[in-house]
């Protein structure tokens, strides 16, 4: 279940809420209200930018279409289906990385079928063994073709591992395939007090591999009623004290599986997420979101942006 929404303290509340008409809404349930059929169009940006000592190294800017469609919708819950069509690159000659080339093709068309219970938390990818069967099939493809063309049996060897953890399980696949598609839920199922901000528990996926960081989260929703959008933004930041716990676990598991010794110091890793949305309220459809990752570790950043923007039908 996604973490609920929780009242700050009460002193935040009384200094945070404005002043309001008798006749104005205090508070918003957010719940979609899709029905079987219903098929709604984005477009994703994504986007990787990584500096060093507070410059641009490196940048890489993709867009790919995405389809979703209810599956299914009812009391019990609803099963939505996330297909992707081919990603382009600002830049050609970066599609050449091989995992990157495995996992876009394995995501092209593929359909991720999400399902959700009544309050819209998600509890599974129900397809996930012919996501693994594709995955592996694509895998081999794109393996046996560097090996054609002379890839370094390391590179080769990378790709295959790389690839492998992806697809070992139901757990890494759903972590790894329902990212972007999960953006779309994480608003619904809550109920929103006007000029309150909200806190939260939550986690931030774990960059490096391995488990979460545990987060707290800050949330505050704005009601355009002339247009029924619900303007929420989301801000999740992680204890320093569990982001080296889980970065020393890390570490550990690294050293272990390679054999090499541990390091004696830690690097300072520092990792915050955002997310801005604006959602149709009648509908419950995400009409656009922003969502942002920024890891910091020493002196080296990257951030990763992901925007789903809905196209017209």
């Amino acid at each position: 279940m996604r973490a609920r929404c929780l009242p700050i303290l009460l002193a935040l509340v009384a200094l945070a809420a404005a002043p309001m008409r008798a006749d104005e809404p205090k508070s918003i349930d957010l719940a979609s209200k899709w029905k079987k059929g219903d098929t709604v169009r984005y477009e994703m940006l994504g986007t990787q930018v990584r500096e060093q000592d507070g410059k641009e190294v490196s940048k890489v800017s993709t867009r790919t279409p995405v389809v979703v469609e209810v599956i299914s919708a009812g009391a019990e819950g609803t099963v939505l289906r996330w297909t992707q069509g081919t990603t382009t690159f600002e830049d050609p000659d970066q599609d050449n990385d091989p995992v990157v080339k495995s996992v876009n093709t394995i995501l092209r068309n593929t359909e991720l079928d999400l399902e959700l219970d009544d309050d819209g938390d998600f509890t599974g990818l129900r397809n996930w063994k012919a996501v693994r069967t594709t995955g592996t099939k694509v895998r081999d493809d794109v393996l046996a073709q560097m090996n054609k063309a002379g890839a370094p049996k390391a590179a080769i060897d990378q790709a295959r591992q790389a690839t492998d953890n992806l697809l070992s399980t139901k757990e890494s696949i759903e972590a790894a395939f329902t990212r972007n598609p999960l953006l779309l839920v994480k608003p619904l199922g809550k109920t929103y007090e006007f000029g309150t901000p909200i806190e939260y528990e939550d986690v931030i996926l774990n960059p490096f591999g391995g488990e979460p960081f545990p987060a707290k989260g800050l949330c505050i929703i704005k009601l355009d009623k002339d247009k029924g959008i619900a303007n929420i933004s989301f801000k999740e930041t992680p204890d320093p004290k569990d982001v080296a716990r889980v970065i020393q676990k890390w570490v550990e598991d690294v050293a272990k599986k390679t054999g090499t010794p541990a390091p004696n110091e830690l690097p300072d890793a520092k990792l915050t997420a955002s997310a801005e949305y604006a959602v149709d309220v009648a509908t419950g459809w995400v009409n656009a979101v922003k969502h942002t990752r920024v890891t910091t570790v020493d002196k080296a950043t990257q951030t990763d942006t992901v925007t789903l923007t809905r196209r017209a039908e």
